[in-house]
């Protein structure tokens, strides 16, 4: 996953005593000081500070009006100045120490919702602005409102569309963040965002079919382990006790089970410690940029769901590269924003170090550079041969996507399927393990 960033404001003065101010983005403060150094590095500058925004309480005065507020600012002498600017007398301002108003997504119906409304008003000739200014008095998610407030002090302020909507990926998601941005520049608003609206709820639909095809099975499965280590770690070494006090045979598998249940309970420490390492060594191993690109490249070759996920992951590039491409203008950007949007590292490295380069160094075109990463399906280069020859890929890439969708819908129903057939399989086999077990304590006899 995407980490978050947060903007950082950096202060430095050059060689000459000349003060400069840049702003950045970065995943956290150390991340922030650390490239601020090598900006000021490179420019021969002395970093003076590096500030996060931070959320302001403040009074204030004018006339006889006494006004209480909040407001974001790097420092407080930031609010100060824009108080005194519009008038105010400052009575007092004070960093707000508990702020509980974390920015969380929004439920994807809202962001439907806003995209498809927005999509209808600038059908009707209004500018972007105003849409803005219309839809942030109608929205109820008040993260999102606050939100669509901070994008239009930023486009008042002269912020770049594309850092605006940026800058609000922790609401909107990296991705739809990063595609409005594009959007709002581009010459078709309209259709692009009801095509936005179409995959954010695509993606939504995609990820709440994966986890309910996923989490009954392995509740189930956890359930089943639980009731058979119960039965065999305690219940039937409970059971045997008077048979080896009497020092009765015991069946072949009820001898078999309970040396078992001894092994188990002389090693569980060792058991459980190697479990929660090898947990943690991969959850490290997968956090790593290296990792990641393994497992993804792995995964997909898990026989099934691993095509489902690898088709998965064309069918987004495809969406968002329908969305954004361009016939007349420069596509690089957009194929490295689909390329961010397949959420597979490995066919994302691929893209942007193989495909990309070709792209720029020989002028190859689109469906041989994508041919050599190695990583796109015949099927798919098929499409996009015949898209690069009618002129037409932006809507041979929405093919790809829309036949990739229906394709992973009836996989992933008939994988679900098969998943239940496979788990009542497993439950049968423990059924009539434990009704022989059963059956075999019950004939034990003592008199011998």
């Amino acid at each position: 996953m995407a980490q978050m960033t947060s903007e950082y404001r950096i202060q430095a003065i050059d060689s000459s005593g000349k003060p400069i101010e840049g702003v950045i983005r970065a995943s956290s403060p150390a991340d922030a000081r650390k490239r601020a150094k090598t900006l000021a590095q490179e420019r021969r500058a002395r970093i003076v500070s590096v500030d996060s925004k931070k959320r302001f309480i403040y009074r204030a005065r004018k006339g006889d009006k006494v006004i209480n507020g909040e407001q974001v600012a790097y420092v407080k002498e930031d609010v100060n100045a824009a108080l005194r600017k519009v008038g105010f007398e400052v009575i007092y301002i004070r960093r707000k120490l508990f702020d509980f108003r974390f920015q969380l997504r929004i439920p994807v119906n809202e962001l439907v919702s806003f995209l498809g409304v927005s999509a209808k008003l600038l059908e009707e000739k209004l500018s972007y602005t105003e849409v803005l200014q219309v839809m942030v008095t109608n929205v109820r998610h008040g993260g999102l409102k606050n939100s669509i407030r901070e994008i239009i002090k930023d486009l008042k302020d002269g912020v770049d569309s594309r850092t605006a909507f940026t800058k609000q990926e922790r609401v909107f998601g990296k991705h739809v963040a990063m595609m409005l941005g594009i959007a709002s520049q581009s010459g078709d608003m309209t259709e692009i965002f009801r095509t936005i609206a179409q995959f954010a709820e695509r993606d939504a639909e995609f990820k709440k079919s994966l986890y309910s095809a996923l989490i009954l099975p392995g509740v189930t499965m956890i359930a089943l382990i639980a009731a058979l280590g119960f039965y065999v770690l305690y219940l039937l070494p409970q059971m045997t006790k008077v048979f080896e006090i009497a020092k009765a045979p015991l069946p072949l598998l009820t001898r078999a089970t309970l040396e078992f249940s001894t092994m188990l309970q002389d090693n569980i420490t060792v058991i459980l410690v190697t479990f929660v390492i090898a947990v943690l060594a991969f959850y490290r191993f997968v956090a790593t940029e290296k990792g990641r690109e393994l497992f993804d490249k792995w995964v997909i070759l898990i026989p099934y769901f691993g095509r489902i996920l690898h088709n998965t992951s064309i069918e987004l590039f495809c969406r968002v590269l329908g969305i954004m491409y361009s016939s007349a203008g420069e596509n690089i950007d957009t194929m490295s924003l689909a390329a961010e949007a397949s959420r597979n590292r490995w066919i994302e490295k691929k893209i942007k170090t193989v495909a990309i380069p070709n792209m720029l160094q020989f002028g190859v075109e689109l469906p041989i550079a994508l041919e050599a990463t190695k990583a796109f399906p015949e099927m798919a280069l098929s499409r996009f041969r015949a898209g690069v020859e009618t002129g037409n890929v932006k809507s041979t890439s929405t093919q790809i996507a829309d036949f990739y969708q229906t394709e992973n819908t009836y996989a992933l129903k008939n994988f679900t399927d098969f998943l239940q057939i496979g788990i009542s399989v497993i439950i049968m086999v423990a059924m009539v393990f434990l009704t022989f077990l059963s059956s075999e304590t019950a004939t034990i006899s003592l008199s011998k």
